[in-house]
This record gives structure tokens, C-alpha cells and sequence, in this order.
């Protein structure tokens, strides 16, 4: 019964992504509640999941026009800062950050949801270099907490002046990046859980195709509103799993 309450959890989140491009962090918890596994475990499996998620929707939205190549290299470049992230998550408190983290997702999630103001789009954050720094800020968040990553960087975007299909377009490519060196880094010290990840990796594809299925046919604002409420969300949630812990 838990087992399937876990992969029905797996394909919400593809399902989430598919459509928001967010909800990937709902993964891990999942894991630990539902399959028992110990907590470095289940974030590095779930992190291994994100790499064939993150590379069919690359695909995908490319088809859609929604991967300009030219911003959303540099956009990868800079997530690597998850790499030094990581090693600094051995030395810095886990409580502070993640909270700190969880404030900034909903404050990003509630100027996601404010109507974007004519002529209101920044130059700098829609150019390449803009876009290599939304990746290493969010890309270190990301290796600091084991969370971050297109759940800030998506709501950034759309501040920036992005369109939110663009927005989760660009936040593919920049998942498989985050979860490349991530898995490496986590297979080498034993924290990927090999037996179940093919299942879940299906779940959360099955979802994704029915996310992005739907994605296509939302209208841009209300496709807005559902990132910065979704961001919200998971900001409550890392907030009330750190009080609960």
C-alpha cells in the first residue's frame, strides 16, 4: 500500500513538473515515508530521478520552441555552483539554510503571482550573463539544501520578464546539468537506491507527458499564477518538514 501511495506520489510531481516545471522536492519526503529509506538516501535517489525527467522534457519543450539554446547554456553553466554548494552543506548548519531557502521560495512565488507591469522586464536578468547568475545562485541554494533549484530559479525568471512556458522550458536542460553532477557525486558515496529509481523514473515520466499534454493549452496567466501558488506551497512545505523534524 505504501509502495503504491509512493508512485502515485512520483507521478503527481511529473506531472507538477510537466506543467510548472516545480514540485520535484515532494520526492525525497516521499521516499522516506513511504519506502523507508534514510534521508541522504532518498534525496540522492530522487536527485537521480530529475536526470530522465529533466532530459524528455528538454526534449519536449524544445519541440514546443520554449529552449532557446543561447540562454539556456549559460543557465547550466552557472548551476554547477551545486557542486561547491554541496561540500559546504558538510560544514553549515541544515536548519537555517533550509528556512532561509523556504522564505526566499515563497517571496519568489508571491511576486511570481503579482501581474507583470508593462515594460517591467529586466535587461540584465533576460541576457546570458543575467542567466549564468540565476543558475549559480539557485544552483549553490540547490547543493546547500538538496532543495532549490527550478522552485526558485522559475519564479525568478518570470519576474525577469520571462514567459512561464519559457521559464519551465529553460529549467529542463538546467535539471539535467544539477542532476548529472549531483548523481555522480551521490553514487560514489553509495546514496542512490538502484532497485526502486527505474519505477520511479516511469511514474514521474508518465506524468511529466501528461503535464506538458496540458501545459500547451494553459494560458499564460493562468499558468503564472500556478507556478507562484505552487511555489508558495512548497515553500509552506519545507517550512513545516524542517519544524517537524
Amino acid at each position: 500500500m505504501m509502495i503504491a501511495v509512493l508512485y502515485a506520489t512520483c507521478l503527481l510531481v511529473g506531472f507538477l513538473v510537466g506543467i510548472t516545471g516545480v514540485g520535484g522536492i515532494l520526492i525525497p519526503p516521499a521516499l522516506i515515508l513511504f519506502s523507508g529509506q534514510e534521508t541522504h538516501m532518498a534525496m540522492g535517489t530522487a536527485l537521480a530521478s530529475f536526470l530522465p525527467v529533466g532530459l524528455v522534457g528538454t526534449i519536449m519543450y524544445r519541440r514546443l520552441g520554449h529552449v532557446d539554446w543561447h540562454m539556456a547554456l549559460p543557465y547550466m553553466l552557472g548551476s554547477l555552483a551545486a557542486w561547491p554548494g554541496a561540500l559546504l552543506n558538510a560544514w553549515l548548519p541544515a536548519g537555517p539554510l533550509v528556512a532561509l531557502l523556504a522564505g526566499i521560495i515563497i517571496f519568489a512565488g508571491l511576486c511570481a503571482l503579482r501581474p507583470p507591469r508593462p515594460g517591467s522586464g529586466s535587461a540584465f536578468w533576460q541576457s546570458r550573463r543575467g542567466f549564468f547568475c540565476i543558475g549559480a545562485v539557485t544552483g549553490l541554494m540547490a547543493g546547500l539544501t538538496g532543495a532549490g533549484g527550478p522552485v526558485l530559479s522559475i519564479p525568478w525568471m518570470i519576474m525577469a520578464g520571462v514567459s512561464p512556458m519559457t521559464a519551465v522550458g529553460l529549467a529542463m536542460p538546467y535539471q539535467v546539468t544539477t542532476a548529472l553532477f549531483g548523481t555522480i557525486g551521490n553514487m560514489s558515496d553509495g546514496h542512490v537506491d538502484f532497485t526502486i529509481l527505474p519505477y520511479i523514473c516511469g511514474m514521474a515520466l508518465a506524468g511529466l507527458f501528461a503535464g506538458v499534454a496540458v501545459a500547451k493549452r494553459i494560458p499564460t496567466e493562468l499558468l503564472r499564477k500556478l507556478i507562484g501558488g505552487l511555489c508558495c506551497g512548497l515553500g509552506l512545505f519545507l517550512f513545516l518538514r524542517l519544524i517537524c523534524s
